[in-house]
């Protein structure tokens, strides 16, 4: 999906960012770890190795200030640098969490894809028929649990009170429950596209081809296309909000790689002799916890971003045309027509492109300056 690229970093495509915070915790613990690896002791100093080189490091620390200062400035220059990289993969992570990099043939990946595929379809079958449901009551005056019981719970029935007579306690929040369930399941089904064909089996691919199908259903616009004109066409206040969503965005998928480095290079670190494999065992799950909610986390920043982007074009897609010398659609019918043609005109890969023939209205005529002015008095007898 070319939206990933042109959507995930937002107006704001800079890589290279602040110095991240992850980018110092990953230091602190690989030293941490490999301090008793690495420590100078009276063999290791009279090598010629990577032990040599940590006393050559530790007789530099006991220099005064100014060999500390120079070690502090190596590793801001370590940390600037290992950054910059991190900061240049995170669009590659999020297409690789997207989905649409993973490989659909080999032995391997593949059926794992094809699994969480058929897991997605299943899960939105059953969204689908909860959210069916008619609200918090049901067409016939019930609560509604019958039918979040159809989609997937069991139990049993539910009586139905008498009318008139008010709900028990226990009836309300029954009620209550189910209209929850409704509601959650239209929020979910929201980040799910309409199309199956257009299904990914993660939940960040999901959410962008969701708002890109909406966006399509509603204007006929491809936002992928049309991202590089509607960004000269945003106000400060809308060019603030999606800055923010995207670089709230990247930069939880920046923390993202540093946990997944962190956890890697503790399970390699624990393998080398004189370091206790505990410590490094315990740096790794912490990490891998920490990860699992960065990734959670990165889904609902993925969520906010694309509402952002589905309002920025709502609002703009009027002045989009007009950037492009596009004629205004007429009508809603005519909107999706207008887009769809609107798009091909847009797309630099298809040759296919549709001949525009449209006409230019004049402008409004403006009064010449070197004309007559009626008087007032002549104004007030007119009226």
């Amino acid at each position: 999906m070319g939206a990933i690229s042109a959507l995930a970093s937002g107006p704001a495509k800079r890589w290279t960012a602040l110095i991240s915070g992850g980018a110092y915790a990953f230091l602190a613990v690989v030293v941490l770890l490999l301090r008793p690896w690495v420590g100078p002791t009276a063999e290791s100093c009279a090598g010629d190795d990577l032990h040599a080189a940590v006393c050559d490091l530790a007789d530099l620390a006991d220099g005064g200030p100014l060999a500390l200062t120079a070690l502090g400035v190596l590793a801001v220059v370590v940390a600037t640098g290992l950054s910059l990289v991190v900061a240049a993969l995170a669009v590659p992570l999020l297409q690789l969490l997207a989905g649409t990099s993973l490989p659909a043939h080999g032995a391997l990946v593949a059926p794992l894809v094809r699994l969480a595929l058929r897991r997605r379809y299943v899960v939105k079958r059953r969204l689908t028929a909860l959210a069916e449901t008619e609200g918090p009551e049901g067409p016939d005056g019930s609560d509604g649990s019958d039918g979040a019981r159809g989609a997937g719970e069991a139990g049993p029935p539910t009586a139905r009170p008498a009318a008139g007579v008010p709900p028990t306690p226990l009836a309300a929040a029954r009620r209550a429950q189910a209209a929850t369930r409704v509601a959650r399941a239209r929020r979910r089904l929201h980040r799910l596209p309409v199309h199956d064909d257009l299904m990914l089996p993660t939940r960040i691919g999901n959410s962008f081809a969701a708002m890109n199908g909406r966006v399509r259903g509603r204007h006929g616009i491809d936002p992928s296309l049309g991202w590089p004109l509607l960004e000269q066409l945003f106000d400060d206040a809308a060019r603030h909000r999606l800055e923010q969503g995207s670089d709230q965005v990247l930069s939880r998928a920046r923390n993202l790689l540093w946990a997944v480095l962190t956890v890697l290079v503790c399970l390699a670190i624990s393998f080398l002799d004189r370091v206790h494999g505990l410590p490094a065992g315990i740096v790794a799950v912490a990490g891998c916890v920490i990860a699992l909610l960065l990734l959670v986390g990165l889904g609902d920043s993925v969520d906010a971003y694309t509402d952002t982007v589905e309002a920025a074009v709502l609002r703009h897609h009027d002045a989009l045309y007009e950037a492009a010398g596009w004629p205004l659609p007429a009508d809603t019918e005519a909107a999706r027509r207008t887009g769809a043609e609107f798009t091909a005109y847009l797309n630099r890969v298809d040759g296919a492109r549709p001949e525009v023939t449209f006409e230019r209205p004049p402008p409004p005529a403006e009064p010449s300056p070197l004309s007559p002015r009626p008087s007032p008095r002549q104004e007030g007898t007119a009226q």
